[in-house]
């Protein structure tokens, strides 16, 4: 049988291939693709693909079937399984990880062959627009939890796209309400409103035990520590840019901490699945092959009118 998938074939370019569908190994399952993620990883490598190996079909945040009719969200992180990061259940550390939509085709393609180890079951009463949210607030839950934020932190996040809701989502999730967000577009900023005790207001510097910078370029990051107080504490999580620069004496006065946080572990994966059933499907935008990269182009030019865009690949 055939399918389709987008690929990535060069810089800029985006192509629907014809190709003939996976076959699976003996420990693999095929996945018919329900939804695939447009997250920052996609629009910023549609304008620099870095360590992909073209063509490459890009997304890692992926929701489907089997063929057996289960639903299923795929944890995309792979490690050699027998280094201390792995055993620690860290794959995303490992000196050999890959993850799929990055070192592998992903989920911009109507099938994908994938490990069984890699399914997580979800609930019947799941909308495939909330299951699209499992993969950013797995990311979202991993930063929560190596801050240490307890129900009493006062946070901050900057950025409300998948990651920054997830944050908000897993502060609230723990009893923490005080949170404070940065974020230009109305429309993600009234679906963070829509967790209870989250303001969207200025940052001042200098106030709160926690920040979140979901962005990652010069000016997020330098908010983001500007705005931790004595003793606080930043987390980086986004990847605008490659490099920043700090005033670090002012830094090391403060006593502040700075944290880099990236991806999830299995365990954080899995739950993930209930913090994103607290989302509303009609933040979702679904999209056909065609629409794709109109939407990464607009995410790129820093037009987020949407709070999720994701590829319906087999609603074409």
């Amino acid at each position: 049988s055939r399918m389709k998938k987008l690929v990535l074939e060069k810089a800029n370019v985006l192509a629907v291939h014809d190709t003939s569908s996976p076959t699976p190994k003996s420990n693999e399952s095929v996945v018919q693709i329900e939804a695939a993620g447009l997250g920052g990883s996609e629009y910023l490598a549609l304008a620099n693909p870095g360590s992909r190996s073209l063509p490459n079909a890009m997304a890692h945040g992926i929701v489907g079937s089997t063929s057996d009719n289960r639903r299923i969200a795929v944890y995309p992180v792979a490690g050699c399984e027998r280094c201390e990061y792995c055993r620690n259940g860290t794959a995303q550390l490992c000196d050999h990880w890959r993850m799929i939509g990055v070192h592998s085709d992903g989920g911009f393609s109507q099938q994908l062959a994938v490990s069984k180890n890699a399914l997580v079951e979800i609930p019947e009463s799941m909308s495939w627009e909330q299951a699209s949210f499992i993969e950013p607030f797995a990311n979202s839950i991993n930063a929560v939890e190596l801050a240490g934020v307890s129900k009493n932190s006062v946070i901050a996040v900057i950025g409300l796209g998948g990651l920054g809701l997830g944050v908000v989502a897993a502060c609230q999730q723990i009893g923490c309400t005080n949170v404070s967000t940065l974020e230009p577009s109305s429309v993600r900023s009234k679906a963070a409103q829509s967790f209870n005790g989250v303001s969207v207001e200025y940052l001042y510097d200098d106030a709160f035990d926690v920040v979140f910078d979901t962005v990652g370029t010069q000016k997020s990051r330098c908010a983001a520590l500007n705005a931790s107080k004595k003793n606080g504490t930043c987390v980086l999580l986004g990847f605008a840019e490659a490099q920043m620069e700090f005033e670090a004496v002012s830094f090391i006065r403060k006593q502040k901490r700075l944290i880099g946080s990236f991806a999830y572990s299995m365990a954080q994966f899995q739950r993930a699945v209930p913090l994103a059933a607290t989302t509303h499907s009609e933040w979702v935008n679904n999209l056909s092959f065609g629409d794709v990269q109109t939407q990464l182009e607009k995410f790129l030019s820093g037009n987020y009118d949407v709070v999720r865009a994701v590829l319906r690949p087999n609603q074409q």
